[in-house]
Formats: C-alpha cells, structure tokens, sequence
C-alpha cells in the first residue's frame, strides 16, 4: 500500500494542472474571504445605555445586604434579567449595582450598566442571590441551596450615595424574530416582552426599612433618532413574604448584558466563505486526477504495475485527500487571520461581537472542517471521475449538485432553497456555521455528515465499477 501511494504522490505531483489546482483554492478561498471581509460593514445604532425596568424598593443607608431567592422565572426572553439591585435614585441612568439571573445565560453582576462579571453560566430558578454593600464596594453573591454562597464578584467606585434605593426589579428586552419573505430574502421584526419572577425569602439587612414599592424605572432621553421601544408597564403582587413582579425592558450597554448580541452575523463563516468558490478548483483537480489517466490510456500501465485496482484507487484517494486537506487548510487559516481584523476594522469587534481567536473551540472547528470539507469534495470528484471517465461529464455533472442546483433553488423557492442545503452534498459547508442564524438550513455537523455520506457511496460505487470493468 505505502508504495502505491508513493507511486500515486509521484504521478499526481508530476501534473502541473496539480499545483495549479492546489494554488487556486489557497488564492480563491483567501482572495474571497477578504473581499467579503472589506465588504461588510455594521454598527449598532442604538442607546449607549439602556436602563428600563421595573423595580421594587425601599431605602438603604451604609452598609447592606440584600438576599432573595428567585424561586421562578419566566423564559420570555433569553437575556431576560430578575434579580437584586442597588440604585442611586429611581431615575433611568443613575448610578447602580445588580446581580441577575437570566433564562439563558446563568447569574451576571452589573454596575453602571457597562461593567459586567460573570457567574454560574447554567445557572436557572429557583437559585438564591445577595447583594452586600461595604463602604464603597459591592459584592454578589449566589447559591444553590441559600446556604453555601460563593462569591460572583465585587466592584468598587459604584457611585451609590449614602442612602440608596434597594430591592429586587425584572427586566425583559424585545426580542426578534424571522421569518422568509421569498427565496433569499429574510424578514425580522421585534416585539416587546413581559418578564415575570417570583422572589421569596427576601431579606434587606441594615437598611432604611418602610414599605416596598414598585417603580417603572423609564429610559432616560436619547439623542435625535429612533428611541427604544418603551418598555411594558411593570406589576407587583405580594402574598405574605413572596413578591411576584413583572415587568419589561431591558439593563446594559452594547455587549452588556445580551444588548446587540442577539441574532449577531456568523463572522467567522464569512471569512471563510470563499470555500464555495475554491471548490472550482478541488473539482478541477479531484476529476483529472482520474480522468486524465483514461483519456491518455496510461492507467492500463497503472494497472499492469499494480494489478490489484482497489488499492491503486484507495492510494489516489489518500493522495488526492491529503493534498487538498492541508491547502484548504492553509487557505482557511490564512483567510482568518487576514480577514479578522478587516472585520474588526469595519465594525465586526468588541463589545458587540466577541474578539475569536483561531484556538477557539468553534473557530477551530469550522476552520479544520472546511478543509475536510474541501477534501471531501476532492474524494467525491475522483469517485465521479472513476464512474463516469469523461473530465467534462463529469465536472458538468459536479458542477450541477454543488453549485447550479443550490443557486436555482435559492431563488425559486424557500422550501427548495432549504431543502437542498440539508439534502444535498452542498450541506457540507455547513461545517464553517459558528453562530445558529435563521436563514442556516443544517447544522455544521449534521450538513458534514450528509456530505460524508455521498462521498462514501460514491467511493464504494467507484471502488465496485473499477474492480469489474476493463481499464
């Protein structure tokens, strides 16, 4: 086996049409991937703070600590926030501390809105938070069980004045939503939504004491240009010790507290997006890598040397894989890292988009599993190349699956459009996906296997033909 790969090595890196394959999907996949990246331009456009929400509370004065449980939350939003708070005033934008649990996104501690500590990631109701006050210093606290706390962390300057409002408040930003106005064409709309939490055991240690009372905290006045949606009237009803509050808007600043997060562009998949063009070049070199053999009647010399056919096609195959494998791979790195800050440049970065690195678990993985792809769609382009013997049938015939098929039916019909990116070997580039979007008909997994499994019944198809026809 190891000398007929090394004979094919030898065969395939003697063909100049080879590096030419191999060097125009590197400069393809690159070339793309910065265009688009140069191309692409965002910015959030909204308020550099949003502070709505209702709020019940009473006075604080020195130091105090404020305990609760939230015994239930309802999952009206994924940044849905229900928790305990310290504020300067009632007034939207004063100065303020919160600890929060959220539907999605476990316990957060806020000050000002724009500093944000993370706790328990998968933390959900019922789960008991504390906030404390010492001096100028703030601490959250969570538990599971109200008795073992550990601490979420603490910041300090919080601009609280000696007496502050303390309590537990309930927030609930819009969320949107998506739906298909016609093949390509993806409509989104927001609607606001209600929050609701249930606090139970709540305690207000050394603070000012009197009755609770419920606030509509509002947005405080932006600047000329479209104004937040304004939030949903809050409520409270009090049995005994338990406080049922609900309440809508929404607490942070862009990349705080899930602002600007949600349905965000997949950039880490348009960076790579020139893998859709490359593959001209990876169905090139996969078919003639076959068909060239047959058109100058060479492989019966192949055959000759190498009688048993399974191995000599098993050999091509290693060869042809492993050479695209680690150009896709080249290609896919260098066009992240080129692309990145191209995307940072316009607009693509912190605090709303998360600063990826090539290390990362998804970016990692899209990144290795485009160039799998690509080396998949060299296997299924040789196993065509073995079936059909012709290098124009056969790229017509590729041609048509990977890339006139989805076009067509993405701007026929929505349901075609979907279909064939879940059914078809075009699935695969699913893989580059890091960042769940609406308009995604597969997962990356799922797209990866439904690409692997036509390669595979390609193969065998091209492994059963070869060993029963004449060379």
């Amino acid at each position: 086996m190891l000398r007929a790969v090394r004979a094919e090595w030898a065969k395939l890196r003697s063909v100049r049409s080879t590096a030419a394959a191999l060097l125009a999907t590197v400069a393809l996949v690159v070339l793309i991937g910065v265009l688009t990246a140069e191309g692409g331009h965002t910015s959030y456009g909204g308020p550099a703070r949003l502070d709505a929400f209702a709020f019940v509370h009473r006075p604080a004065t020195g130091d105090v600590s404020v305990t609760a449980e939230v015994t239930a939350q309802a999952d009206s939003a994924p940044w849905a926030k229900a928790g305990l708070m310290l504020k300067s005033g009632t007034g939207g934008g004063s100065p303020s501390v919160s600890l929060m649990l959220t539907p999605d996104h476990g316990v957060r501690l806020q000050a000002r809105g724009t500093t944000e500590l993370t706790g328990s990631g998968r933390a959900t109701a019922p789960y008991w938070l504390r906030l404390t006050r010492s001096g100028h210093r703030v601490t959250g606290w969570e538990s599971a069980d109200g008795r073992t706390w550990r601490a979420v962390g603490t910041v300090a300057d919080t601009g609280l004045p000696a007496t502050a409002e303390a309590g537990m408040f309930v927030a609930s930003p819009p969320v949107g939503t998506s739906h298909w106005a016609g093949p390509g064409k993806v409509v989104g709309r927001t609607h606001a939504t209600t929050g609701r939490a249930v606090f139970d055991h709540v305690t207000a240690g050394a603070s000012g004491g009197g009755a609770w009372r419920l606030t509509d905290v509002t947005q405080p006045p932006g600047p000329p240009g479209p104004q937040p949606e304004a939030a949903v009237p809050g409520g409270l009803r009090q049995d005994g010790g338990v406080f049922t509050v609900t309440g809508g808007g929404d607490l942070g600043s862009p990349g705080v507290g899930g602002i600007g997060q949600d349905g965000q562009d997949d950039t880490v998949a348009s960076t790579l997006g020139g893998v859709q063009i490359g593959l001209f070049a990876v169905v090139a070199l996969g078919v003639l890598a076959m068909t060239s053999e047959y058109r100058t009647r060479t492989i019966r010399t192949t055959f000759t040397v190498s009688p048993h056919r399974g191995r000599v096609l098993a050999a091509k195959a290693l060869v042809v894989a492993g050479g695209v494998f680690a150009a896709g791979l080249a290609a896919c790195t260098v066009s992240f890292l080129v692309a990145r800050p191209i995307q940072r440049r316009n607009g693509y970065g912190p605090p709303i988009f998360p600063q990826h690195s090539l290390t990362d678990p998804p970016v990692l993985r899209a990144v290795i599993g485009t160039a799998a792809f690509l080396a998949l769609v060299a296997l299924l382009s040789l196993a065509v190349g073995v079936i059909v013997r012709r290098t124009a049938a056969a790229v017509i015939l590729l041609f048509t699956v990977l890339v006139v098929i989805p076009l067509v039916a993405q701007v026929t019909s929505v349901g075609a459009g979907l279909w064939v990116g879940r059914a078809t070997p075009i699935a695969g580039a699913a893989i580059r996906q890091t960042q769940p979007l609406f308009e995604d008909a597969t997962g990356p997994w799922q797209g990866f296997a439904v690409m692997a499994a036509y390669t595979a019944a390609a193969l065998g198809a091209a492994f059963w033909l070869q060993r029963r026809r004449d060379a």
